[in-house]
């Protein structure tokens, strides 16, 4: 699915889910104050980075949470996510002003659904010059939408500097640091550089552990569903995984899982704290 042929809110009104009796609270019980919905961007300055796997996994986790996340995919030659999320993605070509106010517009716009928005670094500044032209943060945030930036930091200093520039630019919106043990060891040249300190006391961080990279590549198949890996049982029977992944694969992949689900779920929750004061009923929008 293509952003020119994308109507914003025949994605936003999802069918609805079949009536269920309504849940009976306890009598005097005080009712929990709603959440707001998270909108994940993810971005790196440089490629090969796992910033499209960091991406199809926050989309698993939402998935695997019990939602259907809207998710956008900015690379428009290779379509990564696409592959894995067909029927969910769509794919904007941010050099378009019609892809850009779709997609910027469904990133604003109220609704439960999390989002996921995966950031080519073809696209890297461009996407982001026009996120602040647009003041899609404070937008966002009045329509209980509470953006988050996922940031892929690799060994290079220019890539830490990058990312303290890019949390000075938003500093209305959270913003994660994410280190992938993939593109190794940080430099002693970056570990000294101003932008990798700036970041010695920033509290949202998530480390994506080491994958082995058979396992990688054997779930780099577009056919592969982590979700359905994490929801089947584990089994030695070859028939028991439509992907072909052995029993010792299909282990590694849910171990790896279960470490950075348990990652996102520390910092979006984080996050949903920070985040303002939801007054159901008070919202200007």
């Amino acid at each position: 699915m293509t952003a020119s042929a994308f109507s914003t809110a025949s994605t936003i009104d999802r069918p609805p889910p079949p009536d269920r009796a309504p849940a009976r609270a306890w009598p005097g019980a005080v009712e929990p104050a709603p959440r707001p919905s998270l909108a994940a961007i993810i971005a790196s300055l440089h490629g090969r980075t796992g910033k499209t796997l960091l991406a199809r996994v926050l989309a698993d986790y939402f998935v695997l949470a019990g939602t259907r996340p809207l998710l956008f995919e900015t690379d428009v030659s290779e379509q990564t996510l696409h592959g894995w999320f067909p029927h969910d993605t769509v794919v904007a070509d941010i050099t378009e002003v019609r892809d850009q106010m779709t997609l910027f517009d469904t990133l604003a716009a109220r609704s439960p659904e999390a989002r996921v928005v995966d950031v080519s670094h073809y696209v890297y500044r461009k996407f982001f010059k026009v996120m602040q032209d647009s003041h899609v943060v404070p937008e966002a945030r009045a329509r209980q939408v509470e953006p988050v930036i996922f940031y892929i930091a690799d060994r290079n200093p220019d890539a830490y500097e990058e990312g303290r520039v890019l949390r000075e630019r938003f500093d209305e919106c959270a913003m994660v640091l994410v280190e992938n043990a993939f593109v190794g060891r940080v430099k002693d040249l970056t570990r000294r550089s101003a932008g990798y300190r700036a970041f010695e006391d920033h509290d949202l961080c998530v480390a994506l552990p080491p994958l082995d990279l058979v396992v990688a590549d054997a779930i780099d198949d577009p056919g592969v569903s982590l979700s359905d890996i994490m929801s089947r049982p584990l089994s030695r029977s070859a028939d028991a995984h439509p992907t072909g992944l052995t029993f010792e694969q299909q282990t590694e992949v849910r171990g790896w899982l279960v470490q950075v689900f348990r990652e996102i779920h520390r910092v979006t929750r984080a996050v949903e704290e920070r985040a303002p004061a939801i007054h159901p009923g008070n919202s200007p929008l």
